[in-house]
């Protein structure tokens, strides 16, 4: 009896562990996107997007994906049930919003702008916005007293400064403006710190939608706010000019030299192993230095895909910067996942269907 008992609670924990784990995850075959049951079966079959551009984002560490259909919108879809949990379009020039600990996403709905926080309820902004510029790769210090802002861009080609802390409604007071930068005080034994904005027209700061750094200087005149939005002075688009004005030593964004980039990083070969846990480990091929293959150190560094050309890059979440592998067959483009540690999906599958592994 007392066997039994503690079988039924070690199923009971077994399953509730099961469900906390996504339940789908998307690869591609041939440049065709599918999304896969860790059980093996298809959800969506790469010909269900055969007329469509197959994009789709991760939300997240895994727990939805935005998947772009063949009339032009995109769905939410979520990873742990693989239903449908909002359909709209997608803007990807904005991507994943950064806001705190939460990631939101720039949608259009019936002609409105909506930001989704995956799993909650949209919101929809006062204001069609075309694009709202993307802050996932933004410093750590571009916030002012802790507020973040979100600079939308509206359909007359100006901009509206969006207050996350305060429902999203766009700051008020602002002039009509076209461009903008930011504006760091330099610390001596410090990081810099944000101080102020920058706003004008595309003529003074020569900016492209989400350009963020190798902005030009200009003579023309721009207006400068501190970190509350109060207007301080009207100078020409110059580094030396607005410092003058401030009085004291600045930095502004669109000269810093841009944040290095360590997500998602690709994996290149420099004729070494790369030990990705105690069993997996990449190595380079016999015959090509230049190739890495993916292989099980503890039988004998058998290659886990065979010995066909494949490209690795590490996919970084929340949890990690090197959570799990995404592999691309060179040959055909497919790709697909490999979690080494078991940390989201089962360890040391590859995460493409039996049948779309057209090298074995």
């Amino acid at each position: 009896m007392k066997f039994i008992s503690a079988f039924i609670i070690f199923f009971f924990f077994f399953c509730v562990f099961a469900q906390e784990r996504p339940q789908f995850v998307p690869f591609k075959f041939e440049g065709k996107l599918g999304i896969l049951n860790v059980s093996g079966t298809e959800l969506v079959s790469p010909d269900t997007f055969i007329n469509g551009p197959g994009n789709y984002d991760v939300v997240g560490d895994f727990r939805s994906y935005i998947v772009a259909k063949n009339k032009g919108e995109d769905e939410v879809i979520d990873a742990y049930s693989g239903k449908e949990q909002f359909s709209g379009y997608l803007d990807r020039a904005c991507g994943h919003l950064r806001i705190k600990n939460d990631s939101y996403y720039h949608f259009e709905l019936n002609g409105n702008s909506v930001l989704l926080r995956p799993g909650n309820s949209p919101i929809r902004l006062a204001t069609h916005y075309k694009k709202i510029e993307s802050n996932l790769d933004a410093w750590d210090n571009e916030s002012v007293n802790g507020k973040q802002y979100l600079w939308a861009l509206k359909t007359d080609e100006t901009y509206d400064v969006l207050a996350p802390d305060n429902h999203f409604i766009p700051v008020n007071s602002l002039p009509r403006f076209e461009s903008f930068d930011l504006i760091y005080r330099i610390n001596e034994n410090a990081p810099m710190t944000q101080i102020g904005f920058v706003l004008g027209s595309k003529s003074a700061i020569q900016r492209t939608f989400g350009q963020k750094y190798g902005i030009p200087e200009s003579n023309l005149a721009v207006e400068i706010y501190n970190a509350d939005f109060n207007k301080l002075g009207t100078v020409p688009y110059k580094r030396d000019a607005i410092a003058q004005l401030l009085n004291q030593e600045i930095e502004l964004r669109g000269s810093i030299m841009p944040p290095p980039s360590m997500s998602n990083q690709l994996i290149t070969p420099q004729n070494k192993a790369i030990v990705l846990n105690d069993e997996f480990s990449l190595i380079p091929a016999k015959d090509d230095q230049t190739q890495l293959v993916l292989v099980n150190a503890q039988q004998g560094n058998i290659p886990v895909l065979g010995n066909d050309h494949f490209d690795y890059r590490y996919i970084s979440t929340p949890k990690s910067l090197k959570a799990l592998l995404q592999i691309r067959h060179a040959e055909t483009g497919t790709f697909f996942y490999f979690d080494f540690n078991g940390l989201y999906f089962p360890k040391g599958i590859p995460l493409i269907p039996k049948n779309y592994r057209k090298w074995e």
